[in-house]
């Protein structure tokens, strides 16, 4: 069988590519889905930008389409106008106007209606539960909402992975967005921490310059451009604690390579992190989200929330953070607990290959007939 697969940006399509559903055939179209960091390549992006602000569209395309392919898979919220069947995934309802916050969803939430409702889009597949509610609350779904069925991406188990013995208890933190996904209320925890224990983090992330001057005598931190090979490698490897509090994550790969290298995780309570971790993390309650009780956006734009983060303090959370983060460290056993269940999911449990390929597969077959 094979499916076009106009294929996103994001690193959950990789192990989509390598790793496909029995007796499927991904044909990727290039034009639409390799990613350039050019000028020319920028400007274009732009001017489509422009363009479906001006005409109040949401994320839509042609996709090109070659001789006997059966089925379109597009990624991201990135609507085909082909005029054959497609299925499409997403991250949460506003992935339809490229995760634009604001008013844009509202302004084409008409158009996004009707090209779901229609016979050439014949799944939707939301990333999670959490993203499933989003397009429920977000949409007028009355029309469709027999054809939403949630297909968690997954990340191939880890061959020839091995844990690396090493003295001192040592967290990890990797994530971009700084203060978003609450490195500095885990540096602030981690400072308290090793007052009462032998400790070490490492925050692989952008860091702004104010901290690692500060605190860089305590504190390793590292700048996000190396291969995922080193981080899985060196950095999870000696992980005996991965803390990853985000205040704006719908998802996060992240949390699925903690589990696929058998380290536990600390994390929030935010969108869709409690569904992938399950008994493999350990939750402490987000001060803020970016997301309402409906799963959709609350703030107005990634700035303002930003600018709320950086300018705001949670020392409660902070507390929570230290008493999980202790807990957790002078606890070998629910770590190893907590690793255990992490390693199932991923290789057999809801976000493994093996689930999401059976679930992709049918989906595929009765799409396509």
């Amino acid at each position: 069988m094979i499916v076009t697969l106009r294929k996103g940006n994001h690193s959950a399509f990789d192990d989509l590519v390598r790793y496909p559903p029995a007796g499927v055939n991904y044909d990727i179209p290039g034009s639409v889905t390799v990613r350039k960091n050019d000028l020319v390549t920028y400007v274009k992006k732009r001017v489509f930008v422009n363009y479906l602000k001006l005409t109040r569209s949401p994320q839509s395309v042609y996709v090109p389409q070659k001789r006997g392919s059966q089925l379109i898979h597009a990624c991201s919220g990135i609507i085909p106008l082909n005029a054959s069947p497609w299925v499409i995934d997403m991250e949460h309802v506003n992935s339809f106007v490229g995760f634009e916050a604001g008013r844009r969803l509202d302004q084409v939430k008409g158009k996004v209606e009707r090209y779901l409702a229609s016979d050439y889009c014949r799944k939707i597949l939301p990333w999670s539960e959490a993203a499933k509610r989003s397009v429920l609350n977000g949409l007028d779904t009355r029309a469709f909402a027999h054809k939403i069925e949630v297909v968690y991406p997954a990340m191939a188990p880890l061959k020839n992975f091995r844990k690396k013995k090493h003295d001192v208890p040592t967290m990890l933190y990797i994530g971009n967005n700084f203060y978003e996904k609450g490195a500095r209320e885990v540096v602030n925890a981690f400072l308290r921490v090793r007052k009462s224990m032998d400790a070490r983090l490492r925050i692989v992330s952008w860091a702004p310059r104010e901290f690692v001057e500060k605190y860089g005598d305590v504190v390793e931190f590292c700048e996000p451009i190396m291969p995922r090979s080193r981080i899985i490698n060196e950095f999870y490897a000696t992980a005996d604690l991965f803390v990853l509090p985000s205040y704006h994550d719908t998802f996060g790969m992240v949390y699925e390579e903690a589990m696929a290298t058998a380290t536990p995780v600390v994390a929030t309570d935010v969108f869709a992190i409690p569904e992938i971790l399950g008994d493999a993390g350990s939750y402490v309650r987000a001060p803020v989200s970016y997301y309402n009780d409906k799963n959709l956006f609350k703030w107005d734009s990634w700035k303002s929330f930003g600018e709320y983060v950086r300018n705001h303090r949670f020392p409660k959370f902070e507390d929570k953070l230290v008493k999980t983060m202790t807990a957790l460290l002078e606890s070998p056993s629910a770590r190893k607990k907590m690793a255990r269940e992490g390693l199932r999911r991923v290789r057999n449990g809801p976000v493994s290959i093996k689930a999401r390929n059976a679930r992709l597969r049918r989906i595929y077959e009765e799409a396509a007939s």
